[in-house]
């Protein structure tokens, strides 16, 4: 048998597997093959997992690392399902290495890199159809337990453990439908030796994907099944002390080894691992409790064989601190009705490649620090109206402890998708609220435009002047009205500190706080208090000096909790309630979320819910840690009667032209500062750029903020060349018609699609400036020669 597992672990790929299954007896005879969990209906549990292979592999790299940290939990004389055993997987990493907080990030390079050899993943084989193998030193299996435990589906065998990751017993699964046309996938394993009293034996057995004989296609129609290798109704095994398996810096001992013959991995990723792959694992394994090593055995010299995977939040606070423009933390409280969430907001700057972090994961939300479902760029720009920030913004929603009742009405049981369900509806609209109006948000992004569109009244006037010139059309007024068919045009909104103002006002901010004092004002009794309307939510805030990122960095971080002292109805008698140590839990009357520390400042936005009556008054204690100290301030929010919100004042409508987005020029090279060029970061342009259209979000609708055309463009260069227009009015009066035609079809279109967008649901994913950008490049050659050729030859007008 021994012989057997090295040809089967020496082949680079399917072919070489399915010849040596075509010419060994031993694999011919059907009775030597199980269907994968004794069930020959188990196909559509392997094809209904992950739809692409890397969050498949995903799934095989959590089974290691739960493999390892059960091992370790054993190790320690501890039942994993035993109430003694960590409740988590943060606790599990500070149990058993010893690593503060369980935070990875904690540990020296070289203890990471140590750390990281007991998970590997390699890429073996062909460069264009590599196949991957996953070893872990995790506990690994008996050959006859095999069955249980690689080879089962549906069985809780992880359930009751609270440190792992895995729960549906198919993790095993889905990674197999990527393996070439065959499905072959190599398991080895063997029992860890210092868990049991006797030497066990390595176990291996192949998995593949039924070839159905003629008769068997008549039998069992369109689905086949998944079995694996069983000679004689056992998993083939032998005897070890240690293999060379070809891992990185040691033999194997004990643990698990898998073997992915020809796996799919998508373009872009194929390529040495150390690299796109390696990318692609921090961020679907954006807060990694331990680290992993890729290595890559395949044939690219001159680069680096092995690399570590820290995941993408201790990769970017360990590394890449200056690609950072700053770090944002709120919470959710657990009275909004979806258990506590706490959301981290990271902001890179603006030069940054957002393949680098982002890629099209804008917007993610994770269990145990694992990618169980995102959001694109459309969430930042369309929902959010954070246009400027869709490349650069990433956000972290942390669901590990919603309550499980919650958490399975929103994540698919693949752990790549969101439900499509009321809940996960609720989830986006109160993240939205929290993050939409947060002026530091507000503040960055407006920065940007600023920074895009600044000294641009001459480009303004010129489209005012042209503009004018037309005779007012009242259909076109109506489409260019906010109330009208056509909803596009911004809104004048509140005036954000920007630049060098922002500059003045900012404070030093610390690694850990000095300050921590709160913004209310104290009563006729002493007592520092807020009074809030019960239809209403307020504002209190408490500063402070510390970074931003004080809350969630993985070293050294501190925590923010709030405790109830006191709650009454001010004509009852006071009620001493239990402390309450779980962070903005502070009783069933108040939802109380946080915002910050955002340079200097942690606001808390508190607001009365459905149990609360008018009288009602609650002290509460707001604490903030810090090595050797801890700050505290008390302060009691009363609920008082409701108030009358304002109604709001409809405006007149006018027969002139609204206020129009604002137009700015853009030239490949200028002297004048003033002037935009293409190598500004946020527009990285080329000669074939045309447009770039600037959205911003004005209430529920998306508008247009401003629009910047492209002056030095191919199309507008090199139809005035093949043209022969010299004259240098000639050539200004076609620039003016481009700048003018460029601007208004930019803005029509804007405006068509995004009413097309609300006909049709399918239309939803398209990015509406994305679009107009790249469907002007070839178009705007075609619309200078009609304005030109058409209005010249076709109605004999001079040009």
């Amino acid at each position: 048998m021994e012989k057997l597992f090295w040809m089967l672990y020496n082949s680079h790929n399917e072919k070489e597997i399915s010849t040596i299954i075509d010419t060994n007896p031993i694999f011919q005879n059907p009775k030597n093959w199980k269907p994968y969990g004794n069930n020959k209906g188990n196909f559509g549990t392997f094809e209904s997992q992950q739809n692409h292979p890397v969050p498949a592999l995903i799934e095989k790299i959590t089974n290691s690392i739960d493999a390892i940290l059960i091992k370790e939990c054993k190790l320690k004389g501890i039942d994993p399902k035993s109430p003694e055993a960590p409740n988590s997987m943060t606790r599990a990493v500070e149990l058993f290495y010893n690593v503060p907080d369980g935070e990875i990030g904690e540990l020296t390079e070289k203890q990471r890199r140590e750390l990281a050899e007991n998970i590997q993943i390699l890429a073996v084989g062909d460069k264009k159809e590599p196949s991957i193998i996953i070893y872990d030193s995790g506990e690994g299996q008996n050959p006859s337990n095999f069955e249980n435990s690689f080879l089962s589906l549906h069985r809780n065998n992880k359930t009751n453990i609270h440190f792992v990751q895995g729960k549906y017993n198919m993790g095993s699964t889905g990674a197999v439908v990527f393996c070439g046309e065959n499905k072959y996938q190599l398991i080895g394993s063997k029992k860890c030796n210092l868990l049991e009293s006797e030497n066990t034996k390595f176990g291996f057995t192949l998995v593949r994907r039924h070839p159905l004989t003629e008769s068997e296609e008549k039998e069992y129609g369109k689905s086949t099944w998944y079995e694996f290798f069983s000679p004689n109704n056992e998993i083939p095994s032998f005897e070890i002390n240690e293999l060379d398996l070809g891992l990185y810096n040691r033999n194997f001992i004990f643990g698990s080894i898998i073997k992915l013959y020809s796996y799919q991995l998508p373009k872009g990723s194929r390529s040495d691992i150390t690299l796109d792959l390696w990318r692609d694992l921090n961020q679907y394994m954006f807060h990694l409790p331990l680290p992993i090593s890729v290595y890559e055995k395949r044939n690219y010299s001159g680069k680096t064989p092995s690399k570590t995977v820290l995941g993408n939040r201790t990769r970017i606070n360990i590394d890449s601190r200056e690609k950072i423009e700053t770090t944002i933390s709120i919470n959710i409280s657990k009275e909004a009705g979806l258990g506590e969430i706490p959301i981290e907001i990271i902001i890179f700057k603006s030069n940054v490649d957002h393949g680098e972090f982002i890629k099209n994961k804008s917007l993610i939300f994770t269990q145990n620090g694992q990618v169980h479902g995102y959001e694109g760029q459309s969430f930042i720009s369309q929902d959010l109206g954070f246009s400027l920030l869709k490349k650069y913004m990433l956000i972290h929603v942390d669901c590990t402890n919603i309550p499980t009742s919650i958490r399975q009405d929103l994540f698919m049981s693949n752990r790549t998708h969101l439900k499509q369900s009321p809940k996960t509806d609720k989830l986006k609209r109160v993240i939205i609220s929290a993050l939409r109006n947060l002026s530091e948000l507000k503040r960055i992004n407006s920065d940007r435009r600023n920074s895009l569109i600044h000294d641009s009244e001459s480009d303004k006037e010129l489209i005012e002047t042209l503009l004018a010139k037309l005779p007012v059309d009242k259909d076109i007024i109506n489409l260019l009205k906010k109330d009208g068919s056509l909803n596009f045009l911004k809104k004048q909104g509140e005036r954000i500190i920007h630049g060098n103002d922002k500059k003045e006002n900012q404070k030093k901010l610390n690694r850990f706080p000095s300050i921590f004092n709160i913004n209310l004002k104290e009563n006729g009794e002493g007592k520092l208090y807020k009074t809030l309307p019960i239809n209403e939510q307020g504002k209190i805030d408490i500063e402070t000096d510390v970074n931003n990122d004080y809350l969630f960095r993985p070293s050294e971080k501190g925590k923010f909790e709030i405790e109830v002292l006191q709650k009454r109805n001010l004509t009852d008698t006071p009620v001493k309630t239990k402390s309450n140590t779980n962070p903005n839990f502070p009783t069933d009357i108040l939802t109380i979320n946080r915002e910050g520390p955002i340079n200097g400042t942690i606001r808390l936005i508190i607001q009365p819910n459905e149990k609360a009556k008018v009288g009602d008054e609650v002290e509460i204690k707001a604490t903030l840690s810090s090595p050797g100290q801890n700050f505290e301030c008390l302060f009691f929010v009363k609920v008082d009667k409701e108030i009358s919100r304002p109604k709001e004042n409809q405006k007149k409508s006018t027969e002139t032209f609204p206020n129009l987005p604002t137009p700015k020029k853009a030239f490949q090279k200028s002297n004048d500062e003033k002037e935009l060029t293409w190598d500004h970061s946020e527009l990285n342009w080329n000669g074939h750029d045309i447009v770039k259209v600037i959205p911003n979000k004005d209430g529920n609708e998306l508008t247009v903020d401003s629009i910047i055309i492209n002056m030095d463009s191919f199309a507008l260069i090199n139809f005035i060349s093949k043209n022969k227009i010299t004259t240098e009015k000639d050539i200004k009066f076609t620039k003016d018609k481009y700048f003018l035609s460029i601007y208004l079809h930019s803005l029509f279109l804007f405006s068509i699609i995004q009413k097309m967008k609300k006909d049709d649901d399918k239309l939803e994913p398209i990015e509406i400036d994305e679009f107009i950008s790249n469907m002007i490049k070839p178009y705007a050659s075609f619309l200078m020669y009609e304005n030109h050729h058409i209005t010249k030859y076709a109605y004999n007008e001079d040009f």
